[in-house]
């Protein structure tokens, strides 16, 4: 059968030249379309390095009417400790710590550089989060190497441990596993402060800041004792997640009023990273670009339907004298199929050859996934299905239509 196929294909060359023609070009704009949206989708879909589901965060502020009662402030750090014993004690909050530094869904960032001992030359910058010991638990921070110490996580210890992602581990130390390594901060070397060297206690997954980020390097530190400017998160069980914050806002308003401090704002990590995407324009971005690749695929899907539906009708007094012949209807079916497969395939030998060629080109968007091997294949491969779906729903309603007419009727109108 493959062979009177390819014999097919080529006797009606001069038709079929124009849909192979088509189908190249088609399977190239579709490849691109699809790896476009592989590069925001496949991003999103990564494991940010911490999970922030059922997370909140509080923060609070100054009156600015007490903030210079000297008095009041004397007090700051007994208020605060009453603040934050009273959060953890809220109901539904499993679990709660104090942090500041890169504030995930923000643009609130700190980055400086660290260097290992062994090369005082290797700087490698990173993003940097003070954090107290429970803030692993919050956000449920598994490491990928070592044994996470919450009696040794504070500022007092020398050499001050530190946890950092595994894209950090690996930049500094040339990937060794970074546990016990030493490194230190070239902005201190010429302070006499101890804080100059840092010992890794464990390593953790690589890290983001967004969904549509690329993984960066992260190093976590310990955080001095809670103040205003920290940010507060709790972990909230399932049941009592929704409608928390308003909740917690009516019931805890008054009460975190405390000395110079009041409540400030409360979200959950959702909300902040819905506003912060509405605010980057994110999703005006993604809601446009995939705007116009669903309506280019519409395009597609009438084009090479219409394409495939005309060239099936056309081959009608074909289809019923292969049924006078004897033929099953099954069988010309799948002999239509097959050809429509056929040169698709043959179709996709130049366009592979083109695809490629943009990549090595640098004309595709990698702006958060790396171009790859992988990523080539399962783009050009799903290009390949959709069109498939659609030369198989071309030729499958023509063909049941005029299998459904008498074979002689057929003929007789031919």
């Amino acid at each position: 059968m493959i062979k009177s196929l390819f014999r097919q294909i080529w006797n009606q060359r001069h038709s079929n030249a124009w849909v192979w023609l088509e189908l190249i070009i088609v399977l190239v704009l579709l490849w691109y379309a699809i790896d476009l949206v592989y590069n925001y989708e496949a991003a999103a879909r990564q494991p940010k390095g911490y999970d922030t589901e059922n997370v909140f965060d509080i923060q609070l502020s100054i009156k600015p009417a007490l903030q210079h009662d000297s008095l009041l402030m004397s007090r700051s750090s007994e208020y605060m400790e009453q603040i934050y014993h009273l959060i953890k004690q809220y109901r539904g909050v499993e679990e709660a710590c104090f942090y500041y530094g890169t504030i995930p869904y923000t643009e609130n960032y700190q980055y400086e550089g660290y260097a290992p001992h062994s090369d005082s030359t290797h700087l490698v910058n990173c993003y940097i989060r003070y954090v107290n010991p429970t803030y692993f638990k919050v956000f449920r921070l598994q490491p990928l190497a070592g044994t996470f110490d919450a009696a040794h996580w504070n500022k007092g210890e020398y050499p001050m441990p530190v946890v950092m992602s595994v894209t950090l581990s690996d930049s500094l130390f040339s990937g060794r596993s970074g546990v016990g390594e030493t490194c230190f901060n070239p902005y201190f070397l010429n302070s006499k402060q101890p804080e100059t060297n840092y010992k890794v206690m464990t390593v953790l997954p690589a890290h983001k800041t967004d969904d549509y980020e690329r993984y960066e390097p992260f190093i976590y530190l310990p955080s001095p004792p809670v103040t205003h400017w920290h940010h507060i998160a709790v972990r909230v069980s399932p049941d009592a997640a929704p409608g928390f914050t308003e909740r917690f806002t009516r019931e805890m308003q008054g009460k975190l009023a405390i000395g110079p401090y009041f409540l400030y704002d409360i979200s959950s990590y959702a909300d902040m990273k819905e506003a912060f995407d509405i605010e980057q324009g994110t999703v005006n971005y993604l809601n446009t670009t995939y705007a116009v690749i669903i309506f280019f695929i519409f395009n597609v899907f009438l084009g090479m339907l219409g394409t495939f539906w005309f060239r099936t009708r056309k081959r009608r007094s074909e289809i019923a004298l292969r049924m006078a012949l004897g033929c099953s209807r099954a069988d010309i079916f799948g002999y239509y199929v097959l050809e429509g497969i056929l040169l698709l395939g043959l179709a996709a030998v130049p366009a592979i050859f083109i695809c490629a060629n943009m990549q090595l080109a640098d004309l595709t968007v990698h702006t958060l996934m790396d171009p790859g091997i992988g990523r080539f294949l399962f783009c050009f491969v799903l290009a390949m299905l959709l069109l498939a779906v659609i030369i198989l729903l071309g030729i499958y309603f023509p063909a049941r239509k005029a299998m459904q007419v008498e074979p002689a009727d057929a003929l007789h109108g031919e």
